[in-house]
């Protein structure tokens, strides 16, 4: 059963690390951010050794990569086009 969490989870980072590069220019890079920030938020936690401040390291970059996806995606087609709206007076 282990080997089938750690298959899902693995597949699961992978996966949202192709959807961030691929999705580049529709704010992958947000995704990428956001997991970086949360794999550096979540290293300097609690933990006993090494081992344990890495996994919950990946732990937060699983979470940072969706939400940094998500803003980067809202400023990368929202902002323009809500610039667009006030340029030309709505």
């Amino acid at each position: 059963m282990d080997n089938m969490r750690l298959l899902l989870s693995v597949g699961a980072f992978v996966g949202m690390v192709a959807l961030c590069v691929l999705g580049w220019s529709y704010g992958g890079w947000g995704g990428l951010i956001g997991g970086a920030l949360g794999f550096l938020l979540r290293l300097g936690g609690r933990g006993l050794d090494w081992g344990e401040r890495l996994g919950n390291g990946y732990v937060g970059a699983l979470m940072g990569l969706p939400v940094g996806l998500l803003v980067g995606g809202a400023y990368a087609l929202g902002v323009p086009y809500l610039l667009d709206l006030i340029s030309n007076g709505g």
